[in-house]
């Protein structure tokens, strides 16, 4: 329940503004009272410049709290246009990206909190200096480093938008997202030994001789996260089975089956409705539900978005196909990284090499059927589309072991089975047979040639 509050406190966007502006509030808390405590200390030890008359730091302080609040203002209007040319041009989907990015939110922050420095400590500026001429305040140059920090970051804000704009920047950004989550989960389960790929022999057996029960959330949305590693402990504390039913970013609501769980120990006592209850309890615990998907953990939701890039780039009201290749080629890369990573089915043990926990995740058939169905249907009269798209399969055949090879050829069946061949010249099937034999050859089914475009003149070797 902690990871679970943890989680849910760190994805709002308030997150980190409310982190920088608490900091803020402290900072003038503690540079009022030594200011009042220890001025004469301050004045001994540090330089006179670092000191300021209260005519001076008054008119410094306004000055600084005025500015940070324009530049907060034209921060703001930053964000939306950038917001909007991200709904429109882009994907929906992608806003979040720029959103709950934490360059932008570490602006927001850095702003708010010098506003807010500003503001506190020109409200407790000691009113008895003023007329009196002298220099004892040192709270204005304080306020003058922040404000020198804050355009710093104004700066870098503005080079930051600048940049998400830019949509090879984007589809970069994109593909890292999943790629990070790829490596953090391989590098895991690769470096435990109670998580394998591999089931035991007789868990089919082992199952349908127990009884299985049920556990529905509690409130309809899409998974965020899956606890695993809390819920292995969980099923080996009560000696159970738990096998997630639903993955993260799948959409659930209070009548989804979300795990199933079986009792081991058949000479013990089943439990009670009670212990049932408090089990089932301690299970939807350990998974976050929300009405948006997240980008932290979720792998089909990144390649989703990048899909979607794509799409908008060959709609008609763009016609883009140069970014919607570039997009399809990282789809490409994306892929033939979760190949080799091997995620599909994950299973956990505890340390007496006992079964506690089933994570079985969509195949990779799968994943390359949703990434790819959609690009296929609206860009089935493109030929720089489905060019493209036979050039990520041979992307993702290098370097993958032979099932995958087996299942990339398989699905350019798909691909080119959709594809309007009216519109194709002899150019065109020029163009795609080229692509077909690269993958042909990849994939080692150089002799399937009725794959191939009839074509005169044209010869595989």
């Amino acid at each position: 329940m902690k990871l679970k509050f943890l989680h849910n406190i760190e994805n709002k966007i308030y997150f980190i503004p409310s982190i920088y502006a608490i900091s803020a509030t402290l900072l003038s808390i503690v540079v009022i009272f030594i200011e009042y405590k220890y001025t004469n200390t301050l004045i001994n030890v540090l330089p006179s410049y670092f000191f300021t008359s209260y005519d001076l730091s008054k008119t410094i302080l306004s000055t600084i709290a005025g500015s940070l609040f324009a530049m907060i203002t034209v921060s703001f209007s930053t964000i939306m246009v950038v917001l909007t040319m991200y709904s429109s041009q882009f994907s929906p989907r992608t806003m979040q990206d720029f959103l709950k990015n934490k360059v932008t939110l570490k602006v927001l922050g850095i702003f708010i909190a010098g506003f807010i420095y500003s503001i506190l400590t020109l409200l407790f500026i000691d009113d008895s200096l003023q007329g009196s001429g002298e220099s004892i305040i040192f709270s204005a140059m304080i306020g003058v480093i922040v404000a020198i920090v804050c355009l710093g970051y104004f700066v870098y804000f503005i080079h930051h938008a600048a940049n998400s704009v830019q949509v090879n920047l984007l589809i970069e950004s994109l593909k890292e997202e999943v790629i990070e989550i790829v490596d953090k989960i391989e590098a895991r389960n690769n470096s435990n030994d109670q998580i394998r790929n591999e089931a035991p022999d007789n868990l089919k057996e082992m199952l349908d001789d127990r009884e299985v029960c049920e556990v529905h959330p509690e409130q309809s949305g899409y998974i965020q996260v899956i606890y695993d590693i809390e819920l292995t402990k969980l099923a080996d504390e009560y000696d159970i089975i738990i096998r997630a039913e639903k993955m993260i970013g799948d959409y659930v609501t209070e009548n989804t089956i979300v795990f199933k769980l079986w009792q081991l120990n058949q000479e013990q006592e089943k439990f009670t409705e009670e212990e049932l209850e408090e089990i089932k309890t301690k299970i939807r615990g350990n998974l976050v539900i929300s009405n948006e998907r997240s980008k932290k953990n979720d792998i089909e939701f990144g390649l989703l978005k990048l899909t979607e890039v794509a799409l908008r780039a060959i709609s008609p009201g763009i016609n883009d196909p140069n970014t919607a290749i570039f997009c399809i080629n990282q789809l490409g890369w994306v892929l033939s990284r979760i190949a080799v990573a091997n995620l599909e089915n994950t299973y956990y043990y505890n340390e007496k090499d006992e079964l506690c926990f089933i994570l079985e995740d969509i195949s990779f058939w799968d994943l390359l059927y949703k990434t790819f169905y959609q690009l296929s249907h609206y860009g089935n009269q493109d030929v720089s589309v489905a060019g493209s798209i036979i050039d990520a399969l041979v992307i993702i055949a290098e370097g993958s072991p032979k099932e995958i090879k087996e299942q990339v050829w398989k699905f350019s069946h798909y691909i080119l089975g959709g594809f309007d061949k009216n519109v194709l010249e002899q150019e065109d099937k020029k163009f795609l047979n080229h692509k077909i034999y690269r993958l042909a050859k990849e994939t080692g089914n150089k002799e399937e040639r009725e794959k191939y475009f009839q074509v005169e003149n044209f010869k595989i070797n």
